[in-house]
Protein backbone atom coordinates (compact mmCIF):
# COMPACT_ATOMS: atom_id res chain seq x y z
CA UNK A 1 0.00 0.00 0.00
CA UNK A 2 3.01 2.15 1.02
CA UNK A 3 4.64 1.32 -2.40
CA UNK A 4 1.55 2.02 -4.71
CA UNK A 5 1.15 5.45 -2.81
CA UNK A 6 4.39 6.64 -3.18
CA UNK A 7 4.79 5.33 -6.77
CA UNK A 8 1.66 7.58 -7.60
CA UNK A 9 2.99 10.04 -5.82
CA UNK A 10 5.89 10.45 -7.84
CA UNK A 11 4.29 10.13 -10.99
CA UNK A 12 2.07 13.46 -9.85
CA UNK A 13 4.90 15.03 -9.07
CA UNK A 14 6.18 14.00 -12.58
CA UNK A 15 3.45 14.88 -14.19
CA UNK A 16 3.64 18.63 -12.50
CA UNK A 17 7.19 19.01 -13.39
CA UNK A 18 5.98 18.10 -17.30
CA UNK A 19 2.89 20.78 -16.90
CA UNK A 20 5.26 23.28 -15.26
CA UNK A 21 7.92 23.11 -18.18
CA UNK A 22 5.80 23.38 -20.76
CA UNK A 23 4.08 26.57 -19.91
CA UNK A 24 7.28 27.83 -19.66
CA UNK A 25 8.35 26.77 -22.65
CA UNK A 26 4.87 27.24 -24.52
CA UNK A 27 5.60 30.63 -23.57
CA UNK A 28 8.77 31.46 -24.61
CA UNK A 29 9.16 29.73 -27.47
CA UNK A 30 5.49 28.34 -28.85
CA UNK A 31 3.41 26.02 -28.76
CA UNK A 32 4.31 24.59 -32.47
CA UNK A 33 8.23 24.84 -32.23
CA UNK A 34 8.20 23.19 -28.44
CA UNK A 35 8.94 19.61 -28.77
CA UNK A 36 9.12 16.62 -26.20
CA UNK A 37 12.76 16.76 -26.21
CA UNK A 38 12.39 20.35 -25.61
CA UNK A 39 10.39 19.40 -22.70
CA UNK A 40 11.90 16.89 -21.40
CA UNK A 41 15.39 18.57 -20.70
CA UNK A 42 13.50 21.42 -19.20
CA UNK A 43 11.51 19.07 -16.77
CA UNK A 44 14.38 16.80 -16.55
CA UNK A 45 12.38 13.47 -17.25
CA UNK A 46 12.85 10.51 -19.86
CA UNK A 47 11.23 12.02 -22.90
CA UNK A 48 8.80 8.72 -23.19
CA UNK A 49 7.13 9.57 -19.83
CA UNK A 50 5.24 12.68 -21.74
CA UNK A 51 2.83 10.85 -23.79
CA UNK A 52 2.34 8.70 -20.92
CA UNK A 53 0.64 11.15 -18.96
CA UNK A 54 -0.62 13.50 -21.27
CA UNK A 55 -1.07 10.82 -24.59
CA UNK A 56 0.04 13.99 -26.93
CA UNK A 57 0.92 17.21 -27.60
CA UNK A 58 -2.38 18.78 -27.96
CA UNK A 59 -3.82 16.95 -24.98
CA UNK A 60 -0.93 18.79 -23.04
CA UNK A 61 -1.40 22.10 -24.77
CA UNK A 62 -5.40 21.70 -23.93
CA UNK A 63 -3.99 21.07 -19.65
CA UNK A 64 -1.86 23.87 -19.81
CA UNK A 65 -4.99 25.79 -21.53
CA UNK A 66 -7.54 24.51 -18.79
CA UNK A 67 -5.23 25.67 -15.81
CA UNK A 68 -4.64 29.35 -16.95
CA UNK A 69 -8.47 29.58 -17.30
CA UNK A 70 -9.29 28.04 -13.85
CA UNK A 71 -6.33 29.76 -12.78
CA UNK A 72 -8.34 32.87 -14.14
CA UNK A 73 -11.63 32.42 -12.53
CA UNK A 74 -9.53 31.87 -9.54
CA UNK A 75 -7.98 35.11 -9.18
CA UNK A 76 -11.30 36.90 -10.49
CA UNK A 77 -12.96 35.01 -7.17
CA UNK A 78 -10.56 36.28 -4.80
CA UNK A 79 -10.43 39.88 -5.98
CA UNK A 80 -14.43 40.27 -6.41
CA UNK A 81 -17.00 39.57 -3.64
CA UNK A 82 -19.00 37.10 -5.82
CA UNK A 83 -21.35 37.20 -3.39
CA UNK A 84 -22.17 40.75 -4.13
CA UNK A 85 -23.35 39.15 -7.39
CA UNK A 86 -25.98 37.14 -8.51
CA UNK A 87 -24.97 33.61 -9.99
CA UNK A 88 -25.32 34.40 -13.48
CA UNK A 89 -23.96 37.71 -13.76
CA UNK A 90 -20.87 35.88 -11.33
CA UNK A 91 -21.25 33.37 -14.64
CA UNK A 92 -21.35 36.50 -17.03
CA UNK A 93 -17.83 37.76 -15.77
CA UNK A 94 -16.31 34.23 -15.79
CA UNK A 95 -17.29 34.08 -19.62
CA UNK A 96 -16.35 37.18 -20.44
CA UNK A 97 -12.93 37.51 -18.79
CA UNK A 98 -12.09 34.90 -21.55
CA UNK A 99 -12.12 37.07 -23.92
CA UNK A 100 -9.93 39.50 -22.02
CA UNK A 101 -7.64 36.86 -21.67
CA UNK A 102 -7.24 36.91 -25.77
CA UNK A 103 -6.23 40.61 -25.85
CA UNK A 104 -2.59 39.35 -24.34
CA UNK A 105 -1.27 38.12 -28.29
CA UNK A 106 1.04 35.51 -26.28
CA UNK A 107 -2.54 33.79 -25.06
CA UNK A 108 -3.89 33.90 -28.54
CA UNK A 109 -0.93 32.66 -31.01
CA UNK A 110 -0.78 29.47 -27.97
CA UNK A 111 -4.79 29.12 -28.36
CA UNK A 112 -4.48 29.02 -32.36
CA UNK A 113 -1.58 26.93 -32.82
CA UNK A 114 -3.04 24.33 -30.19
CA UNK A 115 -6.32 24.66 -32.22
CA UNK A 116 -4.27 24.37 -35.47
CA UNK A 117 -2.89 21.07 -33.83
CA UNK A 118 -6.86 19.92 -32.70
CA UNK A 119 -9.50 21.90 -33.69
CA UNK A 120 -11.80 20.19 -30.79
CA UNK A 121 -9.34 20.00 -28.57
CA UNK A 122 -9.31 23.47 -26.05
CA UNK A 123 -12.69 23.26 -24.45
CA UNK A 124 -14.27 20.65 -21.90
CA UNK A 125 -17.61 19.87 -23.03
CA UNK A 126 -19.13 19.47 -19.22
CA UNK A 127 -17.27 22.60 -18.02
CA UNK A 128 -18.14 25.01 -21.09
CA UNK A 129 -22.41 23.59 -20.47
CA UNK A 130 -21.72 24.34 -16.40
CA UNK A 131 -20.55 27.48 -17.75
CA UNK A 132 -23.31 28.00 -20.04
CA UNK A 133 -26.47 27.02 -16.96
CA UNK A 134 -24.53 29.64 -14.57
CA UNK A 135 -25.83 32.55 -17.40
CA UNK A 136 -29.56 31.67 -16.11
CA UNK A 137 -31.56 29.85 -14.62
CA UNK A 138 -34.24 29.10 -17.31
CA UNK A 139 -30.80 27.56 -19.38
CA UNK A 140 -32.01 24.92 -17.06
CA UNK A 141 -35.64 24.46 -17.70
CA UNK A 142 -34.48 23.84 -22.20
CA UNK A 143 -34.73 20.00 -23.11
CA UNK A 144 -31.36 18.26 -22.68
CA UNK A 145 -31.06 17.97 -26.63
CA UNK A 146 -31.60 21.62 -26.85
CA UNK A 147 -28.72 22.16 -24.20
CA UNK A 148 -26.33 19.92 -26.18
CA UNK A 149 -26.94 21.76 -28.84
CA UNK A 150 -26.43 25.29 -27.34
CA UNK A 151 -23.24 23.72 -25.62
CA UNK A 152 -21.89 23.22 -29.22
CA UNK A 153 -22.59 26.46 -30.60
CA UNK A 154 -21.33 28.01 -27.17
CA UNK A 155 -18.16 26.04 -27.79
CA UNK A 156 -17.54 26.79 -31.67
CA UNK A 157 -18.25 30.74 -31.20
CA UNK A 158 -15.20 30.60 -28.76
CA UNK A 159 -12.94 28.50 -31.28
CA UNK A 160 -13.82 30.58 -34.48
CA UNK A 161 -13.44 33.91 -31.78
CA UNK A 162 -9.80 32.78 -30.76
CA UNK A 163 -9.19 31.92 -34.90
CA UNK A 164 -10.35 35.24 -36.07
CA UNK A 165 -9.32 37.62 -33.50
CA UNK A 166 -5.83 35.96 -34.30
CA UNK A 167 -5.95 37.47 -37.85
CA UNK A 168 -7.74 40.78 -36.79
CA UNK A 169 -6.36 42.03 -33.94
CA UNK A 170 -7.95 45.65 -34.64
CA UNK A 171 -11.57 43.76 -33.36
CA UNK A 172 -13.01 45.08 -30.48
CA UNK A 173 -12.71 42.29 -28.09
CA UNK A 174 -15.74 43.83 -26.01
CA UNK A 175 -17.94 44.08 -28.36
CA UNK A 176 -17.04 40.34 -29.69
CA UNK A 177 -17.61 39.19 -26.20
CA UNK A 178 -21.36 41.40 -26.23
CA UNK A 179 -22.28 39.60 -29.00
CA UNK A 180 -21.51 36.31 -27.91
CA UNK A 181 -23.36 36.58 -24.61
CA UNK A 182 -26.19 38.01 -26.21
CA UNK A 183 -26.92 35.38 -28.58
CA UNK A 184 -26.94 32.95 -25.13
CA UNK A 185 -29.47 35.22 -23.53
CA UNK A 186 -31.51 36.21 -26.30
CA UNK A 187 -32.49 32.64 -26.47
CA UNK A 188 -33.99 31.98 -23.75
CA UNK A 189 -36.32 35.35 -24.16
CA UNK A 190 -33.98 38.05 -23.27
CA UNK A 191 -34.52 41.47 -24.50
CA UNK A 192 -31.96 43.14 -26.52
CA UNK A 193 -31.98 45.86 -23.99
CA UNK A 194 -31.64 43.83 -20.94
CA UNK A 195 -29.11 41.85 -22.72
CA UNK A 196 -27.25 45.45 -23.16
CA UNK A 197 -27.58 46.29 -19.25
CA UNK A 198 -26.43 43.03 -18.34
CA UNK A 199 -23.28 42.81 -20.36
CA UNK A 200 -22.35 46.41 -19.89
CA UNK A 201 -22.30 46.15 -16.23
CA UNK A 202 -20.16 43.05 -16.46
CA UNK A 203 -17.77 44.79 -18.73
CA UNK A 204 -18.09 47.72 -16.22
CA UNK A 205 -16.53 45.56 -13.60
CA UNK A 206 -13.90 43.65 -15.35
CA UNK A 207 -12.84 46.79 -16.95
CA UNK A 208 -11.46 48.33 -13.51
CA UNK A 209 -9.57 45.27 -13.34
CA UNK A 210 -5.76 44.43 -15.26
CA UNK A 211 -5.04 40.93 -16.73
CA UNK A 212 -1.60 39.77 -16.99
CA UNK A 213 0.00 37.02 -18.25
CA UNK A 214 4.00 36.10 -17.49
CA UNK A 215 6.51 34.46 -18.99
CA UNK A 216 5.52 31.50 -17.29
CA UNK A 217 1.89 31.09 -18.20
CA UNK A 218 0.58 32.59 -15.05
CA UNK A 219 -2.44 34.44 -14.52
CA UNK A 220 -2.54 37.73 -12.48
CA UNK A 221 -6.03 39.59 -11.99
CA UNK A 222 -5.30 43.17 -10.21
CA UNK A 223 -7.32 46.07 -9.71
CA UNK A 224 -6.50 48.67 -11.65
Amino acid sequence: MIIMSTTYQAGNATKNKILAQSKLLFHQKGYAATTYTDISAAANVNRALIPYHFQNKSILGKAVFQEILSQTHTCLDNILDMSQFSADFAGMLHLMSFYYLLQDNTFATFCTQVLADDHTILFNFETEQAELLSLSKKLSSVSSEELHILTLMHIGIKEQMIQYLMFHPEMNVNAIAKMHLALLLSYIGQSRKKCDELIDAACEVLDMLSFQIDDTFTVTVSLG
